[in-house]
């Protein structure tokens, strides 16, 4: 049985080109090609110095091409797939070494011919479309400089088929999709047992990253985010250079994952800098596991997520009314005026893929602060369509003690009878509690992808095995 874990096994991309022409459905009346072209190496400003180079994802969906420069044509009509590599001057062999001879790259890549840029106009020429279907963020001038017809391209119709054929995964994607989850959680397993009060954060991104790459993934899927403390109340924090601090309340909030062959994971875990949960630490990340088990015990194909985001929002309501933080209130009345807001600001999950936010995903964000509009928290939604087998997805409920939001809601007036200061003092030390896992949807419900432990026994006892 042939593994894509290799970093050498040609991928079936094929595959994918063929789901996007049936989701595209071009007219048959009309000869049509699909144009894209990859990313280009950027450089450091005002510098030679190379920055980091990841290819964008819809290229690498269409071709399985990593590097950079390349471009592909694909005739609707035969469905053959041109591969166009760059030119590489001679002096630049001479800094990074030859390119692939076009039978390498026919060996590496599920293409059907390969040709140089130069004679990208013959061959525009000689297919003669009618329609030219590229991205609305595809770089087209070499289309321009093979003199096309700027009406004939159509920016439209590509994107919502490239994206609805990316919603859903091949068994080889998610063999990959598998193994950057598992690796991943391997690396959050290495941070809890090495991490000690009064370390640097960016020890621990050091070790996360080190333990990615020796597995195979040298990149990472996002910047990785340590944030200790304080600083576990804030979303996406990443400047991972603060020592964390020593006290009994003290969590360190991971949310970081690899990617194996451009395909990522999502993945994060709260654990205490000590090695033991206080009391009320131990409260309020049990309360998140308690909802994000709730959701992954309903998720199966035909489960709308607008209802799982909503089913958070009422656990927690209830939760924090429960331990007195949110008083003067039903769990519905907490819900229709928005409240909730103050301590969980964020959507439950996304889609993920070739981008940490998949399509499915890139609405992802902080819901607003708006109490004269207290339904928009039911307003943001990742996935707008039922589930279905083969999504994978992240389930990410969290809850926070952010002194800017608390600020922001108890100060209004109407909505100041709902907090318990005094009860939100107790707490706000604790920082901020986030629990996510990446998962399959499957026939009958779901496959969780992610291993990392997340109960607080099995995170204490991990824990304490560390050095």
């Amino acid at each position: 049985m042939t593994s894509y874990l290799s970093l050498t096994e040609r991928l079936p991309t094929k595959q994918h080109y063929l789901k996007v022409k049936k989701l595209l459905n071009p007219d048959k009346k009309q000869r049509g090609i699909i144009y894209h072209r990859g990313s280009d190496i950027q450089l450091r400003d005002d510098t030679d110095v190379e920055l980091g180079f990841r290819n964008e994802s819809n290229f690498v969906y269409l071709t399985g091409v990593e590097d950079a420069g390349f471009h592909v044509v694909i005739d609707l009509e035969t469905d053959l797939i041109y591969l166009i590599p760059p030119t590489i001057p001679d002096e630049e062999v001479l800094w990074n070494g030859p390119p692939d001879s076009p039978v390498a790259l026919l060996q590496k890549y599920d293409v059907d011919s390969i040709i140089t840029e130069a004679d990208l106009r013959n061959l525009l020429t000689q297919l003669n479309s009618q329609v030219i279907h590229c991205l609305d963020t595809t770089d087209i001038t070499a289309l321009h400089e093979a003199g096309v017809d700027c009406n004939l391209i159509n920016f439209t119709a590509l994107k919502g088929a490239i994206h609805e054929a990316r919603l859903t995964k091949f068994p080889w994607e998610l063999e990959l999709i598998r193994y950057a989850c598992h690796i991943s959680s391997h690396a959050h397993i290495a941070l809890m047992q090495h991490t000690k009060p009064r370390q640097r954060e960016w020890e621990l991104e050091a070790r996360f990253r080190w333990e990615c790459a020796k597995n195979g993934m040298q990149i990472q899927c996002y910047l990785p985010i340590i944030a200790s403390g304080p600083r576990a109340a804030t979303l996406h924090y990443t400047k991972n250079n603060q020592v964390i601090p020593p006290g009994p309340h003290s969590l360190v909030l991971v949310d970081a994952g690899g990617e194996r062959r451009c395909y990522g994971s999502d993945v994060t875990r709260t654990f205490p800098a000590s090695g033991t949960f206080s009391q009320e630490a131990r409260t309020i990340y049990e309360i998140v596991l308690k909802v994000q088990e709730a959701i992954l015990e309903r998720l199966k194909p035909g489960v709308f997520w607008p209802d799982m985001h909503r089913l958070a929002v009422r656990i927690l309501a209830h939760e924090l009314l429960r331990i007195g933080i949110l008083v003067n209130g039903t769990v519905s009345e907490l819900i229709e005026t928005g409240v909730i807001r103050a301590f969980y600001f964020h959507g439950t999950g996304h889609s993920v893929g070739l981008d940490v936010h998949d399509v499915g995903g890139q609405d992802v964000g902080v819901l607003a602060y708006n109490p004269t509009n207290s339904n928009s928290i039911n307003e943001q939604y990742i996935l707008r369509k039922p589930l279905e087998k083969d999504m994978v997805i992240t389930v990410e409920p969290g809850l926070y003690f952010n002194k800017t939001s608390l600020a922001m809601w108890t100060s209004v007036p109407s909505l100041s009878k709902y907090f318990n200061i005094e009860r939100i003092e107790q707490y706000l030390p604790v920082g901020g509690v986030r629990i996510e896992d990446t998962v399959l949807i499957t026939e009958i419900g779901i496959d969780n992808l992610t291993i990392a432990p997340k109960t607080v026994k099995d995170i204490e006892a991990v824990m304490a095995m560390g050095s």
